[in-house]
């Protein structure tokens, strides 16, 4: 096991969450999934990041899976962050949240293939953007478990805010 970089901080190995009778609900890339029923919401990620958003009061809760940071202009999907974490706000908002009381909990960006030859290193990227949307909607992140050189499993349980995340 490699030690923990700065930007991901070490975290114990865990059990699978009991699920509760919760609906499970797969998260591929360049999706988005909202629940205002107790629901699991899982995905796996390597340089790709996950933004859950939660409302504890109304116990709304969801989860997006974005791959690149900025959208290209004939393509605006959820496949880009900048299209991703808006919709995602919309989308809890329209299923009963407030959008006062949301918190956030962001996930992923690995540097899962190092620099893509230019230095850059697109997990970075796709995080800095997660966390500048994020304050700039004035969105609090309550946890974060980014970076690093390994992929992550995450599973949101909407209805209590928990996430639990494996490293692979």
């Amino acid at each position: 096991m490699s030690p923990p970089s700065s930007t991901a901080p070490a975290r114990p190995v865990l059990a699978a969450p009991d699920l509760g009778g919760r609906t499970l609900v797969y998260l591929h890339a360049g999706q988005i999934a909202i629940a205002s029923e107790p629901a699991a919401i899982t995905t796996v990620l390597g340089s790709c990041v996950a933004v859950c958003l939660r409302d504890p009061d109304s116990r709304v809760g969801g989860m997006n899976h974005f791959l690149l940071p900025h959208h290209v202009e004939r393509e605006r999907s959820p496949r880009f962050g900048s299209c991703a974490i808006p919709a995602l706000i919309d989308a809890v908002v329209r299923a009963g949240a407030s959008r006062r009381a949301l918190v956030a909990k962001v996930f992923g960006g690995a540097s899962v293939l190092g620099a893509l030859g230019t230095g850059r290193h697109l997990g970075d990227e796709n995080v800095q953007l997660a966390l500048r949307l994020l304050e700039e909607e004035r969105i609090p992140v309550l946890d974060r478990d980014v970076g690093g050189t390994r992929g992550r499993k995450v599973v949101l349980l909407t209805d209590e805010g928990t996430a639990w995340v494996r490293q692979l």
